[in-house]
């Protein structure tokens, strides 16, 4: 299926918008009135979202109503599994002839799209669930958590390690004050290791673009260059900076979650990258970027110095100190006055002294929740989400002011939150947005 959205047709969409909003919020009130079920769509069928899409689709009170994908072949796969759903190409024609028919949107597209196709759900009234990261820019981030702020919707990010029990679990453990307070934080990962390409430069030439594909929605707000086989589709573009946001976008709303949760941090004060240069198309194969935190009641009095470590490096110098055996692979180290607590998504938190090593102790049980779930009962107003988009785009902010100083080695950039710019360099601040492709602006994202 390849579907044409032409420039004048986005027009009249954009135009239309404002009376889709009142109609749609006015029907979603009161289907959900009536006791009916959610009409749910799904933006981006493959990898993640089939995963999203069957947790979603799960629960028993979710009608899958509109499925949307640039992949003909993945969205006749998704098609079989819901044949009531109508299929889409283009989520901005699914919007226009479905906008009173849909309650809730699921956006798991590559991160470049992310901003544009949630700020359009929120602002035609549709709770929405955003895989992670939330968006593509910090300025992007901004703007839809403060529309999440003021809007009545219901929305989730997807970092369903938060509602998990590792981590639940592992909050209470800290919040008994097992390691005293915290002066430094490292958070690693071995990303990419193997999953997706990083430190190339943009490769040269053009393929021809399957018939299964729309490429040029498949680009969307991105700047337009041609096709290459296997380098973008399917899942290859997380690290090129056009589409993807690299290891530290893909990992750190897992594995930085629990460093403001924990600590109650707000904004950093500094972002030092202490790693290579990305390429001009491409992150780069490993980083280090250390932040520095404002002090909080879990934290040293002067503060706390956040570092976050990807392609494969990690704190080699508190392993050895902490005699740390075992290391996770993808896990963050909370070091406190009493020792060091081992924080992983993934497997049980541990915890280290340097006079004795790891010392056994007894984890608080915590029941974990389903994340998709939870979002779909608070659409019903029976409980609430634990990751909004308020809570959303701080994280995220973070792991983007990461990647904006990766372009900037050695140099500390001094963050101005309220100001929103990098005191005293404008070329970083200038890497807060970027410029939409024509055709493909969202009113609400400039």
């Amino acid at each position: 299926m390849t579907l044409e959205f032409t420039r004048r047709n986005f027009l009249r969409f954009t135009a239309t918008s404002a009376a889709l909003v009142a109609a749609s919020r006015n029907a979603t009130a009161r289907h959900l009135f009536q006791g009916g079920k959610l009409r749910h769509a799904q933006v981006g069928v493959g990898g993640m979202g089939q995963a999203d899409l069957g947790q979603i689709s799960g629960h028993p009170d979710i009608q899958v109503v509109a499925l949307c994908d640039v992949d003909a072949g993945r969205l006749a796969e998704a098609a079989k599994l819901h044949p009531d759903a109508r299929t889409f190409a283009d989520w901005r024609e699914m919007f226009q002839e479905m906008a009173t028919e849909i309650d809730s949107v699921c956006v798991s597209t590559p991160d470049h799209m992310h901003a544009p196709i949630t700020m359009t759900a929120m602002a035609l009234g549709k709770h929405v669930y955003c895989q992670k990261p939330l968006t593509h820019t910090v300025k992007e981030a901004r703007l839809i958590g403060a529309a999440a702020a003021h809007s009545r919707v219901i929305t989730q990010m997807g970092i369903q390690n938060h509602s998990a029990a590792n981590y639940r679990s592992t909050l209470e453990t800290f919040r008994a004050g097992i390691t005293g307070p915290v002066s430094e934080v490292h958070v690693w990962s071995d990303r990419p290791a193997g999953w997706w390409p990083q430190g190339e430069e943009r490769p040269a030439g053009s393929d021809p673009i399957p018939e299964n594909l729309s490429w040029d929605l498949w680009l969307g707000v991105a700047p337009e260059r041609p096709y290459k086989e296997k380098i973008y589709h399917a899942f290859a573009w997380r690290g090129r900076k056009d589409f993807g946001t690299g290891a530290q976008g893909d990992m750190a709303c897992h594995l930085m979650d629990p460093v403001p949760w924990f600590l109650g941090l707000k904004d950093p004060t500094s972002v030092l990258s202490i790693g290579p240069k990305p390429t001009a198309d491409c992150f780069p194969l490993w980083s280090r970027v250390s932040y520095e935190f404002p002090a909080t009641e879990h934290t040293h009095a002067k503060g706390v110095q956040v570092t976050w470590h990807d392609g494969g490096k990690y704190p080699e110098d508190l392993v050895e100190e902490f005699k740390i055996e075992n290391l996770y692979t993808n896990a963050s180290l909370f070091v406190g006055s009493k020792g060091a607590l081992l924080v992983s998504p993934y497997e049980p938190c541990r915890f280290f002294t340097r006079e004795t090593g790891e010392v056994e102790f007894e984890r608080v049980a915590v029941e974990g929740l389903n994340h998709w779930h939870q979002w779909v009962d608070a659409c019903y107003g029976r409980t609430a989400t634990s990751a909004p988009f308020e809570y959303a785009a701080k994280l995220t902010e973070v792991a983007l002011l990461g990647n904006i100083a990766l372009e900037f080695p050695d140099t500390k950039l001094s963050w101005n939150p309220k100001q929103m710019l990098f005191d005293g360099n404008e070329a970083a601040t200038a890497l807060l947005h970027k410029q939409y492709r024509d055709g493909w602006v969202v009113e609400r994202l400039k």
